[in-house]
């Protein structure tokens, strides 16, 4: 259902390939192409009005944690701005979603950690987290309804 049939630039896919989630974030690490996978999990499960969802983000309010935020916001179309994205300080990491009375929580999965002093991290990292993006929901994280 269109709820803005008139203008021309809303309702636009939200598709970003990593580049773009690069782009936007200045690297492409896990936590935004974590974010970015479950913001996209929200919009399809709880219908693609953007203004109608709700996101809130715990973690710890700190990188690499926070970027969790970043990805979200291109997944869900939840944005600051928008004020319908909150983080939340937590020494647990997942995100919930409401929308009209429905929610759930997605919690990620453990992530593969590798060691810092290796010359190659960032781009470990970088290749990690590309391949993450390719990965089905279910190997990134887990869903919980909320009552």
């Amino acid at each position: 259902m269109k709820w803005h049939e008139h203008c021309q630039y809303m309702e636009l896919p939200r598709d970003y390939p990593v580049l773009e989630l690069a782009r936007f974030h200045g690297h492409l690490g896990p936590f935004i192409v974590l974010g970015y996978r479950m913001g996209r999990y929200a919009l399809k499960n709880l219908g693609e009005n953007p203004f109608a969802i709700k996101a809130w983000v715990y973690c710890s309010g700190v990188t690499p944690e926070s970027c969790l935020a970043d990805g979200i916001q291109l997944g869900s179309g939840c944005t600051l701005g928008k004020g319908n994205i909150e983080i939340v300080k937590s020494d647990l990491i997942y995100s919930e979603f409401s929308s009209d009375g429905v929610g759930f929580r997605l919690t990620p999965l453990p992530l593969t950690t590798f060691p810092d002093d290796n010359p190659d991290y960032e781009l470990e990292i970088e290749r990690y987290a590309a391949d993450l993006y390719n990965l089905p929901d279910e190997h990134l994280f887990s869903i919980e309804a909320l009552a």
